[in-house]
């Protein structure tokens, strides 16, 4: 059996590390196994699971972006390997990982892009950094991973991504995802207190690149209208504080919940009735994979790939500086039509999101 380390930063509940789980959940554990190092003392979300999955979390408290990190980082493989590999999805802060393993025998480096920006508002430092990291991981990684396209021309550039570089997409389980019976939604319905409303879901981390603030003007607009509806913003981070007095000086908390993480995202999908999304950038989100298996229509900012969409026409774009007045009309307008498991399953296999697919593209990168 081949052991692979996995360079997370967290496992916590958010798109990136449900798509690893879901990847780890289905690959061959008598021939792979994963264990994560995240940068916190912090108990993870996933971390029962992965140890239930024969897997261990390693917690390595320094900071991500820290040169003392490479020491820590090879202290961790020398300690807790032999791996076959790393396989680093921290962006930039993979550059760190794979200078840790410079020397180690029959360790490939494998850096995963998950996303195609870093900052909102780079500044000078910041943008040294980004180039002198790229320069690193272009040089010395062994493996060029995306979960798409355009993620993989921003951290590895579009020649060499080109040229080396494989894209892994988003894969998630269809019948988890599909099949979600309507007494579990019943109950979430009666703990949310929800009757006759338009139920708009949001699933992200409560943080600038998500825009959950576009989300409350939005509400605004839908609250002027004299629209009756929930929004649930479904997720944690920095700007919650913020965002929920926002959300009081606007007048909306009786139209704004703030669920905090959730381990049934699966049963909120067919909860909601409209999706929502207009991030400042995204790699290839796993929610909209998830929200589309699901059958639910969303509305998203047009920087996000048009790769994300699995033509069953239930993704709807905007530009972001389109006005709240246009948001809301194409919320208000959007109707769930049924759309059957066949075309769902033809869909997902069609634009290489196929869990089964992503599996043998991963055995084989982890067999070299």
């Amino acid at each position: 059996m081949k052991r692979i380390l996995h360079i997370t930063g967290g496992m916590n509940r958010a798109g990136a590390e449900s798509m690893i789980m879901t990847l780890y959940r289905a690959i061959d554990k008598s021939r792979f196994q994963f264990d994560f190092l995240v940068y916190t003392h912090d108990h993870q979300d996933f971390e029962d699971e992965i140890i239930s999955l024969g897997g261990r979390v390693i917690h390595m408290p320094s900071c991500a972006g820290n040169l003392g990190s490479i020491k820590n980082i090879r202290k961790v493989i020398k300690e807790y390997g032999p791996y076959c590999a790393i396989h680093a999805a921290t962006l930039h802060n993979s550059a760190f990982a794979v200078l840790a393993t410079i020397g180690i025998k029959g360790c490939r480096r494998i850096v995963h892009s998950h996303s195609t920006s870093n900052t909102l508002n780079p500044d000078f430092i910041k943008h040294i950094y980004n180039i002198t990291t790229r320069y690193i991981i272009r040089n010395l990684a062994d493996e060029y991973l995306a979960c798409g396209i355009e993620a993989g021309h921003y951290l590895f550039g579009q020649k060499l991504f080109y040229k080396k570089g494989i894209v892994l997409n988003n894969s998630v389980d269809i019948d988890r995802f599909y099949n979600v019976s309507t007494s579990d939604t019943d109950v979430l319905r009666k703990s949310f207190g929800i009757s006759d409303q338009i139920v708009i879901g949001s699933v992200a981390r409560l943080n600038e690149v998500k825009n959950h603030k576009k989300m409350l003007s939005i509400a605004s607009e839908l609250k002027k209208r004299k629209v009756n509806f929930l929004m649930l913003f479904v997720g944690k981070g920095d700007l919650e504080t913020s965002l929920k007095k926002e959300t009081q000086d606007r007048g909306l908390t009786d139209n704004i919940i703030f669920t905090g993480v959730r381990s049934d995202i699966n049963v909120l999908m067919h909860l909601f009735d409209v999706f929502l999304m207009p991030s400042h950038f995204e790699g290839n989100p796993v929610t909209l994979i998830e929200s589309q298996i699901a059958g639910l229509p969303a509305v998203i900012s047009d920087i996000i790939t048009d790769r994300i969409d699995l033509g069953l026409g239930l993704i709807h774009r905007l530009p972001l500086y389109a006005s709240d007045t246009q948001w809301a009309d194409t919320i208000t307008e959007i109707k769930k039509t049924p759309i059957s498991l066949e075309s769902i399953s033809k869909a997902v296999s069609a634009h290489g999101y196929s869990l089964s697919q992503n599996i043998s593209i991963l055995s084989a990168l982890y067999n070299k």
